[in-house]
C-alpha cells in the first residue's frame, strides 16, 4: 500500500501537483485543511493502485473468455475468419487488423495468443455491442458469446447482451481513466450520458467496483469471488473522506452522482 508523505515532505508533494488538479481536492475537503488535502490525495493514489490491480485481472479474464468462445466456433485463428469479419463492424475489423500488423514480422505468422494479447480492451468490448444492424445480437451474442457470460445463473434466467455490454463499457471507461492518471475519488464519468434534466452522469467509486466485480462473476463465479475477496479497496472506500468528497460532488449543479456509496 502506498504510504503517505511525512509532514516535512507534504508541502513538496502539493507543490508538485498542477494547481488545476489540486483545486478540486482542496474544494472537496471541509475547510480545505492542509493535512486532509494531502490525505485525500494519497487516498486517491491508494485507490488507483487497487483499481489497477482489479482491472488488470478482469481485463485478462475478459479477453480470454471472448477468445475461447470465438475459437470454439471459428477456430483458434478466428481473427482471420471471413464469416466472423462479415458480422463485425468495419472499425472492429480495422482494429483487429492493426493488432495483427503490430505483431507480424516478415513472413512469420503470429500465434493466436500473440494476436489476442495485442488486441485493445476497447475492441474486446465492441464484440459485446449491438453491432451494425444489430448483427452482433443475432449472429454473435446468441450463438457464441451469451453462454460464457451466464456463470451463476439458473435457467431460464440469463444475462442479456445489453447488461453485459453496459458492465464492460463502464469497466473500459474506468480503466482508461485510471491509466491516464485521472482522480478516482470524485467518481467515474459515464461518457456522453446525461439525465433528463441535462446533468452529466457519474458513478460513485463504490458502484464502479460493484460493476467490475459483477462482470468478473458473470464470466466465472470462482474468479469473480476471488477478485471480490480483495477487500483492501473496500476499506479505503469506507474512509470518511470519501463520503465528504462525494457530498461535495453532489453539490455540483451539473452532475448526477449515481450508485452505491
Amino acid at each position: 500500500m502506498i504510504q503517505p508523505p511525512s509532514d516535512q515532505d507534504s508541502p513538496a508533494l502539493l507543490a508538485s501537483i498542477a494547481p488545476e488538479r489540486l483545486r478540486r481536492f482542496r474544494q472537496a475537503v471541509p475547510g480545505g485543511r492542509h493535512g486532509d488535502v494531502v490525505r485525500l490525495y494519497v487516498l486517491d493514489c491508494q485507490l488507483a493502485e487497487q483499481y489497477q490491480a482489479l482491472f488488470r485481472a478482469v481485463e485478462v479474464q475478459l479477453r480470454e473468455t471472448i477468445h475461447r468462445a470465438l475459437s470454439a466456433r471459428f477456430g483458434q485463428r478466428w481473427f482471420n475468419d471471413q464469416a466472423l469479419r462479415l458480422i463485425l463492424d468495419p472499425l472492429t475489423v480495422d482494429a483487429i487488423d492493426k493488432a495483427i500488423a503490430e505483431v507480424t514480422f516478415g513472413q512469420r505468422m503470429p500465434s493466436p495468443g500473440t494476436v489476442v494479447a495485442e488486441i485493445m480492451l476497447g475492441t474486446w468490448v465492441k464484440f459485446l455491442a449491438r453491432g451494425p444492424g444489430n448483427r452482433h445480437e443475432t449472429d454473435l451474442w446468441a450463438p457464441t458469446l451469451s453462454s460464457v457470460f451466464q456463470s451463476g445463473m439458473e435457467p431460464p434466467a440469463e444475462r442479456s447482451r445489453t447488461d453485459v455490454y453496459m458492465l464492460a463499457q463502464r469497466f473500459l471507461w474506468a480503466r482508461n481513466r485510471v491509466n491516464h492518471c485521472e482522480p478516482v475519488v470524485f467518481g467515474f464519468p459515464l461518457q456522453g450520458q446525461i439525465t433528463a434534466d441535462r446533468k452529466r452522469r457519474r458513478l460513485t467509486p463504490h458502484q464502479l467496483l460493484d460493476d467490475v466485480r459483477d462482470l468478473s462473476l458473470a464470466m466465472n463465479t470462482s474468479v469473480g469471488s476471488w477478485v471480490t475477496s480483495w477487500t483492501d479497496i473496500d476499506v479505503l472506500l469506507a474512509d470518511p473522506l470519501i463520503a465528504d468528497t462525494l457530498a461535495f460532488m453532489d453539490r455540483q449543479p451539473r452532475l448526477a452522482v449515481e450508485g452505491r456509496r
